[in-house]
């Protein structure tokens, strides 16, 4: 295999974005940029320099269909969606667009090349406490899958050793089966709030009213323009504050990612 130079990386998602464009463009299909994609595309009109991956929203309906419809006609691109076989794993609550020319190292349980992110977005609860429970277990089940997607390390400081075990015993299917039970309880479009489901902290960061999600604009990245919530600035200034400013350079996270192509 091939290593796929850091430096490249960023070319390899870029492209999945296009053909995702290509495709929601002909079907009619409603998508964001969304988290540090939005991000890059506002404040640096491309991706965040540190940054190795790539976030779009869908509201539920047209994320289903996405899911369901998705096809590359080179055959290059594959969307994979609750998948746990021989060549393809990848079992969580939101789906990935992945070049099937690369493959990750050091994934131990997940099976996937380069991808694309795509996040399905719900109706949520108008009452503030009725959110707040709901974003609380959301997230309990989004990071009991997260863990599952890992070796099973008894002294990991992110993974207590009880919470991993019980994971490990019920398995994703339910806690796949219990998130989305949840996040289908409040319908899209009769519902006055709306959002996605937070894979890394609680509270309500990720509530904001519906017409977020239902109205569009396009913004400029890496030199192309991708569709874009017209109303970013709201969504920006909840997910991040003053998002203008840079992080320390010790906040510059990625995910580190080591690819290499296959075929």
């Amino acid at each position: 295999m091939q290593r796929i130079p850091d430096k490249e990386i960023h070319g390899y998602i870029l492209d999945i974005l296009k053909d995702i464009d290509r495709f929601c463009t002909e079907e009619g299909l409603r998508y964001s940029m969304a988290y540090g994609t939005l991000l890059g595309a506002v404040r640096h009109k491309g991706f965040i320099p540190w940054d190795d991956d790539i976030d779009l929203m869908m509201p539920r309906e047209d994320f289903e269909r996405f899911v369901r419809t998705y096809n590359d006609p080179a055959g290059r691109y594959r969307c994979i969606f609750h998948v746990n076989t021989p060549e393809e794993r990848f079992e969580h609550i939101f789906a990935k667009v992945h070049d099937t020319r690369t493959v990750i190292a050091g994934q131990e349980r997940c099976k996937f090349g380069l991808f694309v992110d795509i996040f399905p977005v719900d109706g949520k609860p108008d009452d503030p406490k009725a959110q707040a429970r709901m974003e609380r277990k959301l997230t309990h089940y989004a990071h009991r899958l997260t863990m599952l997607e890992s070796r099973f390390r008894p002294f990991n400081f992110h993974q207590p050793l009880l919470a991993s075990l019980a994971a490990r015993i019920m398995g994703p299917r339910h806690y796949i089966n219990a998130a989305e039970m949840l996040m289908l309880s409040h319908d899209f479009s009769s519902c006055q709030k709306a959002g996605a489901v937070s894979m890394t902290r609680n509270g309500t960061r990720e509530v904001f009213d519906r017409s977020l999600f239902e109205n569009y604009t396009t913004l400029e990245f890496e030199g192309c323009r991708f569709k874009a919530f017209a109303d970013w600035e709201t969504f920006l200034t909840q997910q991040y504050g003053d998002y203008m400013q840079l992080p320390p350079v010790n906040q510059r996270r990625n995910h580190s990612i080591e690819a290499y192509l296959v075929r």
